[in-house]
């Protein structure tokens, strides 16, 4: 059983190096660690001299000031972490700040620090001491002040030369919303400016190389080649991604976090990817996940809710460390890979799945808890609920402080009985002419009943309203697809506007 004291190591696999933590404190009531970070990584495991000699480690990139890496953490020590030793807790403070269990990456981000640019990082920690607002450039209510460490296109755009901006020590941001002419060969001047969101690139192809990014969030309309710069750890993809996007960075994106609401994958590129976080999908394929990115260390899926196919082909993707997944839903039939498939598997955390699946998987795993297996299988959906929510698109407004639980299952209702009843009429027979005619009808039934749902509290106002209209256009689209025809829309657009009060 883990205690105050032990000493555990894990390998970094960007380091080449194990890295040392020390469990510092446990929690009386619920058993949850306290880990911190030590001075001491090595190639090989650490010898008695060695653990003997380790020392809290100290960081002082960006803002730290030779501060400890302390987190609370879970109850449950990660298979990967192998215990060393044991020496009495080197702090006595408990941390408060809580995480995940760390990975050594505090000591990549260090080591990131201390290869920089000397005089600019020395530049940041003068700066940082003492806040100077001498404004260096007017941009209406927003002035920009030699403090700033965020910068937005818009002011970029005023100032006669980016290199205006070489002022800024404490500069590490840049909010990009429109072009901004010559940005990327100054950014290749700034090594300390480690984020950028850029949207309205308007050329096809971005070329991050040479830059110090670490994190990186692009809309993608219209790319057709983005090339990334060593040493980026993170990548958000937003916009219309198309199927001729190539993406190209360090090592196949073997030390990259992909993260991304297009669950289809059509681009090409990072075949050796190690991390993809896909959130808010509503339809993802494991086989294609598998096929894209066979080396994947970590997969992170979020549903709105989401239809999984393919489960048992995630079951291929033997180097993975980190599986979780909430919202997520395969078909009854589907098999959950068997725990032989993951011989790394450290993480598995699943979060409203079917209580069939669900109970079925603990089963499955149970033995690999006791072998250091961090296991949660939270919030089993009884098959009632997912024949209520799942294709649900009011289920946000149970959330909603400005719609009761009451109103939200109203409106769940409504969708649900003008769905059935517009798919009833796609499978009769008839012409688009009078498909439409008695779609129209279902219309002003369903626009009528959100009327009286209206009518006592006032509740649908613009954000409610577009989400009726959009889950109307939505049971039009299925009746078109179901009946092969090409409905009026104007006349269905008309007929709910004829009714609506709200």
């Amino acid at each position: 059983m883990p205690a105050p004291g032990d000493i555990h190591v894990v390998h970094n696999e960007r380091l080449q190096a194990f890295v040392a933590y020390q469990l510092t404190h446990q929690d009386a009531r619920d058993g949850s660690l306290a880990v911190l970070t030590l001075d001491w990584t090595g190639a090989t495991l650490p010898d008695p001299d060695a653990v003997a000699a380790m020392q809290p480690a100290r960081f002082n990139y960006l803002q730290q000031d030779n501060a400890l890496h302390h987190l609370g953490v879970g109850k449950q020590v990660p298979r990967d972490f192998q215990r060393v030793g044991w020496r009495a807790p080197l702090i006595d403070a408990a941390p408060n700040r809580f995480g995940s269990w760390p990975d050594g990456s505090e000591i990549e981000r260090q080591r990131h620090w201390d290869a920089l640019d000397a005089a600019a990082t020395q530049a940041f920690k003068r700066a940082a001491t003492a806040e100077d607002r001498t404004v260096l450039l007017e941009h209406g209510d927003h002035p920009v002040r030699r403090c700033a460490t965020r910068l937005h296109g818009a002011a970029m755009n005023l100032a006669p030369s980016l290199h205006l901006f070489d002022a800024l020590p404490l500069l590490t941001r840049l909010d990009i919303g429109e072009p901004v002419p010559g940005l990327l060969p100054w950014l290749r001047t700034r090594p300390l400016i480690h984020t950028l969101d850029i949207s309205h690139t308007q050329d096809t192809t971005l070329d991050l190389r040479g830059t110090g990014l670490v994190q990186a969030s692009i809309d993608a309309t219209g790319l057709h080649h983005l090339h990334l710069n060593h040493g980026l750890s993170r990548l958000t993809l937003h916009g219309t991604i198309t199927p001729g996007l190539v993406i190209e960075g360090e090592d196949d994106g073997r030390w990259l976090t992909l993260i991304s609401t297009d669950a289809t994958l059509r681009w090409s590129g990072l075949a050796a990817l190690g991390a993809l976080q896909l959130r808010d999908v509503r339809e993802l394929d494991g086989g294609r996940i598998t096929e894209r990115f066979p080396q994947l260390r970590a997969l992170h899926v979020t549903g709105a809710p989401a239809v999984l196919h393919g489960l048992q082909r995630l079951g291929e993707l033997q180097q993975l460390h980190t599986l979780s997944a909430s919202d997520v839903f395969p078909p009854e039939d589907a098999v959950f890979p068997a725990p032989g498939c993951w011989p790394r598997l450290c993480r598995l955390w699943l979060g409203s799945v079917p209580a069939a699946l669900g109970a079925a998987i603990r089963k499955a795993y149970k033995r690999e808890v006791a072998g250091g297996l961090d296991l949660a299988v939270t919030q089993l959906r009884t098959p009632d609920w997912l024949a209520a929510n799942l294709d649900n698109p009011f289920r946000d407004w149970d959330d909603s402080a400005q719609v009761s639980s009451a109103q939200a299952k109203a409106a769940a209702t409504l969708y649900r009985k003008a769905c059935s009843e517009a798919l009833k009429l796609a499978s009769a027979s008839g012409d688009a002419a009078a498909v439409t005619e008695a779609l129209a009808q279902v219309g002003r039934t369903y626009t009528e009943g959100f009327n009286a749902l209206d009518r006592r509290s006032g509740f649908i106002e613009t954000e409610e309203r577009e989400q009726i209209y959009t889950a109307w256009l939505g049971i039009v689209d299925a009746v078109e697809a179901r009946s092969g025809m090409a409905l009026d829309r104007e006349a269905l657009r008309a007929a709910m506007n004829e009714v609506r009060t709200f």
